[in-house]
Formats: structure tokens, C-alpha cells, sequence
């Protein structure tokens, strides 16, 4: 049987940061490594930005102005349509554990990696959350 057209299979970021240099740094890490990435430097327009992207996960930092990273969460899982969609938070108030540096911690049921960890952490706490390993 034929296929006719081609349907992107790459799983898609929406990666939700206020520092720009770290996004798009990020978000090039991603992509090397098969993703399809959209970022928002802007939280307050982030849940219209998942709305028409349709992201299997977004990854969100905590703090950020105007709307923390938290308040993002809250308004994806209020979108039904968004409810589901895996969230992976990053923040720099929380440390790697020296004896397992790509140990996802656990805050308030949302996993949490640090900012500060090595690009390759971040991914795979990514792959991890996406259910592949």
C-alpha cells in the first residue's frame, strides 16, 4: 500500500524560558538530537502557543516575570485539550544529585531537572518523560 504524503514523526518542544540565549541554545540541542522545538520567551503568551502547536511535552522554567512557570502548569492543565501534555520544569533553585546527575526530583508531582545541568541531562530527562529511553 502506498502512503500518500508524509506525516512528521518528530515528537514536538514546546520550550517555555524567559532567558533567550538559553532557549535557543536548548532548543538547537533538541533539534540535533530529532526534536521538533518551538520556544516562547514570553509565559503569558504560552498557553496560546501550545494551543496551536500541539507539543508532546513542554518544558517550562519556574521563574520567570510576569508569570512563573507554575502558573504556565496551571494553565495547561486547565486546557482540556492540553491536560495530558507531559511537562518537564527547569530551574536553577534546585541542584543535580552529585551521586546520579540525571536524577529527575520530584516537587509538587512535576519532575524538576537544574538549569545549571549538562545540555545531555536535559535531553535525556526529556526522553525520559516521552517514555523513551
Amino acid at each position: 500500500m502506498e502512503r500518500i504524503g508524509k506525516m512528521n514523526t518528530k515528537p514536538k518542544i514546546l520550550l517555555i524560558d524567559d532567558e533567550v540565549d538559553f532557549t535557543e541554545l536548548l532548543a538547537a540541542n533538541l533539534e540535533e538530537s530529532g526534536y521538533e522545538v518551538h520556544q516562547i520567551n514570553d509565559p503569558t503568551k504560552a498557553l496560546a502557543e501550545a494551543r496551536s502547536f500541539h507539543p508532546d511535552i513542554c518544558i517550562i522554567d519556574l521563574v520567570m516575570p510576569r508569570m512563573d512557570g507554575g502558573d504556565v502548569v496551571s494553565a495547561l492543565k486547565d486546557d482540556f485539550a492540553l491536560s495530558k501534555t507531559p511537562v518537564l520544569m527547569l530551574t536553577a533553585l534546585v541542584e543535580e544529585n552529585p551521586d546520579d546527575p540525571g536524577e529527575l526530583q520530584m516537587k509538587g508531582g512535576l519532575p524538576f531537572v537544574s538549569k545549571t545541568s549538562d545540555l545531555e541531562v536535559i535531553i535525556n530527562a526529556v526522553k525520559v518523560q516521552l517514555g523513551h529511553r
